[in-house]
């Protein structure tokens, strides 16, 4: 990612390509201590990614996410929540709704981190 800027963490994302709507990705996210987490997350939006649902543990986080914009850059850190999470593996699940009417149809999704912050 480093010749669209210096915005994303290590200079790279992941990059879900070929999906169509209704196509899912699930994320393993490991807990090591069970606790109270803010669930935070960076995406990427470009010119042909898609509209997005996201997931933890099968509830939805919040309304869908137009990737949609007219150049390659970084949503910025989105905020998820505050979440009560047991110790092991939990499941982020990224849903492909749609694409922005401008948007080529390409429905492209780029996750760039998720991280968990505790909450005291």
């Amino acid at each position: 990612m480093f010749g669209f800027g210096d915005n994303w963490s290590n200079e790279n994302h992941l990059w879900w390509t070929g999906a169509q709507p209704g196509a899912t990705l699930e994320l393993a996210v490991p807990v090591e201590k069970a606790g109270k987490y803010k669930l935070l997350a960076q995406l990427t939006k470009a010119i042909d990614y898609g509209i997005v649902q996201i997931y933890l543990d099968g509830n939805k986080l919040g309304e869908p996410i137009d990737l949609f914009n007219n150049g390659v850059v970084a949503t910025g850190e989105l905020d998820w929540g505050i979440h009560e999470l047991s110790g092991g593996e939990h499941v982020l699940k990224v849903e492909i709704v749609g694409a922005n009417n401008a948007a080529k149809k390409s429905y492209l999704v780029g996750v760039d981190y998720v991280k968990l912050e505790p909450v005291n």
